[in-house]
């Protein structure tokens, strides 16, 4: 066969085979940013994390520094990478100039240039990719120090191949460093609920729906420390997460987890040498865990120091040897290029253009004193709280209202002479046409419900109105 006969026969192979290539097995792709390079002016927390330089690579083995293959090129900065569930794909943050918006991008994993996927109105951050190909993302991206202070929180969109985006959440905080588990379900780091706008913010693990349905509260709640980032579903049924005590944790966060089985009550230290230092986890095959690591102050390292990247097995005594090391770079994120099973798909009950969801308490009685009332109330879009109106509880406790959709809500429990009960923060939200249920207000996490039809459902449930131009609220009969 001629040399050019083969040409020819190698470029329609390619072309056959969808212009994809595959990295060969055993690759990485990594986060790199240089050292000793200081974010921008009116930096975003983006910038401060991948300054100007910091690039998305793919690592070949045997992971040599000279073999470094950049996937983010022509990018001025890139981070945060995340792999297709058929390993074929890469998504990452990346910022095309100085002055651009970050957004998310997607490049194939053996290389080429990368295309942008979103076109969010100040930025997007913090890929994940859910069932069927859909984009998880945080939006708008929040100046430098202001994740957790900023007047306009980042909230989580989805996108699917070739859609709008969706808004998935709508709480008062931001909503950032989404992870879709393997039933489906999107797990994120927001802050915990709380009155005080000003007060300091504890973050706590959640989970949603892929279609914004269901917020629940899942981690650190009681026991977490101040600020937690990056969580990821290990192979053993673990979730893994960076802990930090100032907002970025950066050289200082060290790693943690909890088991899925019982979430609430088993954190602990993810490893069993000291972590300090961490800068990531991901899951990798055999129940091992991959792990970007500072090396300052190592012995035979300098105080200077810098991030690497290793591979720890899950029964491991010590961190052991690096996977990879550029003395020259940081390493701070890196996650395998493998097909893994994609996470469980999820049926939706939204409703696009719906203007309400309903909200069944069985019973409001469940750990308070007998109540008459719920008072229903919302957060506007400037952080003011606005009362919707009151709801009479049946004689078992329980209530069933209309409530708008897309707006933070809180409850108050009152007895027959309006005095307060009990009282949860505005944090939930609705979707268009969401039927939400509980327990009954502060249930234990334990505690299921009686097997009965509750009074409320039997009669017309009352509807609760909210316009964020009005300052009173109104009630209408359903």
């Amino acid at each position: 066969m001629s040399s050019r006969t083969s040409v020819l026969f190698g470029a329609a192979a390619f072309l056959l085979a969808g212009c994809h290539p595959e990295a060969p097995d055993g690759s990485l792709v990594l986060t790199q940013t240089p050292v000793g390079v200081p974010p921008p002016p009116a930096a975003t927390v983006l910038d401060v994390r991948y300054p100007p330089g910091s690039r998305v690579v793919l690592l070949v083995p045997p992971f040599r520094t000279d073999k470094v293959r950049e996937l983010s090129g022509g990018l001025v900065a890139a981070g945060d990478p995340c792999v297709s569930w058929d390993g074929r794909w890469v998504y990452f943050a990346g910022k095309s100039s100085e002055e651009a918006d970050w957004q998310i991008y997607k490049v194939n994993a053996s290389g080429g240039r990368p295309q942008p996927v979103t076109r969010m109105p100040g930025g997007a951050m913090d890929p994940a990719l859910a069932a069927h190909e859909e984009l998880v993302f945080s939006s708008p991206v929040p100046k430098a120090g202001r994740l957790w202070t900023t007047p306009t929180p980042a909230a989580l969109y989805g996108q699917m191949p070739g859609q709008a985006p969706r808004r998935l959440t709508f709480g008062p905080d931001s909503a950032v460093g989404a992870t879709v588990l393997r039933d489906g379900r999107v797990l994120f780091v927001t802050a915990g609920a709380r009155d005080d706008p000003h007060a300091p913010r504890h973050l706590c693990l959640f989970t949603i729906n892929n279609d914004g349905t269901e917020v629940t509260a899942y981690a650190c709640q009681e026991d977490g420390v101040d600020f937690v980032r990056r969580p990821r579903e290990l192979g053993d049924g673990r979730i893994a997460f960076l802990a930090a005590r100032t907002e970025e944790p950066g050289p200082m966060g060290w790693a943690e987890c909890v088991r899925s089985a019982a979430p609430f009550a088993t954190r602990s230290n993810l490893f069993a040498f000291r972590s300090v230092g961490c800068r990531s986890v991901e899951p990798m095959s055999e129940n091992d865990v991959l792990t970007c690591v500072e090396t300052s102050g190592w012995v035979g390292r300098s105080m200077m120091g810098n991030a690497a990247v290793f591979r720890v097995a899950a029964d491991a005594t010590a961190i052991g040897a690096p996977l990879f090391d550029d003395p020259q770079w940081n390493s701070i994120e890196a996650t395998p290029v493998a097909a893994r099973d994609e996470p469980a798909g999820h049926t939706s009950a939204v409703m696009p253009g719906a203007s309400r969801g309903t909200v069944l308490c069985l019973n409001v009685n469940d750990s308070s004193e007998p109540a008459a009332e719920l008072r229903v109330f919302a957060l506007a879009g400037s952080g003011q709280q606005r009362t919707l109106g009151k709801v009479p509880v049946a004689s078992d406790g329980s209530v069933l209202v209309y409530l708008p959709v897309g707006v933070p809500l809180g409850f108050d429990t009152l007895d027959a002479q309006g005095h307060l009960l009990r009282h949860q923060p505005a944090f939930v939200w609705l979707q268009p046409g969401e039927n939400r249920a509980c327990v009954g207000c502060h249930e234990p996490r334990n505690h299921a419900p009686l097997n009965i039809r509750p009074l409320a459902a039997m009669l017309d449930p009352a509807h609760l109105e909210f316009t964020d131009q009005t300052t009173a609220p109104r009630a209408t009969a359903p």
